[in-house]
């Protein structure tokens, strides 16, 4: 038996490839060991409450297509608690038949955290019942602006939209900073 068919007689054909990948994994983790390597280090992760409050729907585009109803819509609003400041937020999203809503859109938050100010920026998703008009997410910081350029998180969202489509949304998470 030639050496190739021997490792293919002991190594399956879906496996090959990852061995491949661990033994160059290891070996890349070993030569940042011997060679050394710049370390982040981040501040201890801190608790974040509070509330984004919609004070403005600036655009609502419903679209429908067969027996769904897909939604454009940005808004603009005020946060408070751990985050404060001013909001604006493109979100899409689909109404199904049996009620159930599902979404997914971006954040930008001119904000002050712990004394510090910038601009964060989210991608959150969600989903919820549009009979009862309460809705349940995540919210993952992706990137920011000015002294929140290193802000890291990421929030559990509880949502509920008035009559007017105003949404009070309570956020609970985790935010740290890189330093």
């Amino acid at each position: 038996m030639n050496r190739t068919t021997a490792h293919q007689a002991v190594m399956p054909d879906n496996t090959r490839g990852s061995v491949t990948h661990t033994l160059i994994a290891v070996a890349l983790a070993l030569a940042v060991l011997v060679t050394g390597s710049a370390t982040a280090h981040a501040s201890p992760p801190a608790a974040a409450s509070g509330i984004f409050s919609v004070t403005a729907v600036t655009s609502f585009i419903p679209t429908q297509v067969g027996a769904n109803t897909f939604i454009h819509q940005t808004t603009d609003g005020i946060v408070a608690g751990t985050l404060a400041g001013s909001f604006s937020d493109e979100n899409d999203l689909v109404l199904h038949p049996n009620g159930r809503i599902g979404g997914s859109g971006t954040l930008t938050c001119a904000c002050t955290v712990d004394g510090r100010s910038g601009t964060i920026e989210f991608v959150m998703v969600s989903q919820g019942d549009f009979a009862s008009q309460a809705f349940e997410g995540r919210a993952v910081i992706t990137g920011g602006t000015g002294e929140l350029d290193t802000l890291h998180g990421v929030l559990e969202l509880q949502a509920s939209v008035d009559p007017n489509g105003f949404a009070t949304i309570t956020y609970t998470g985790q935010i740290h900073f890189d330093q």
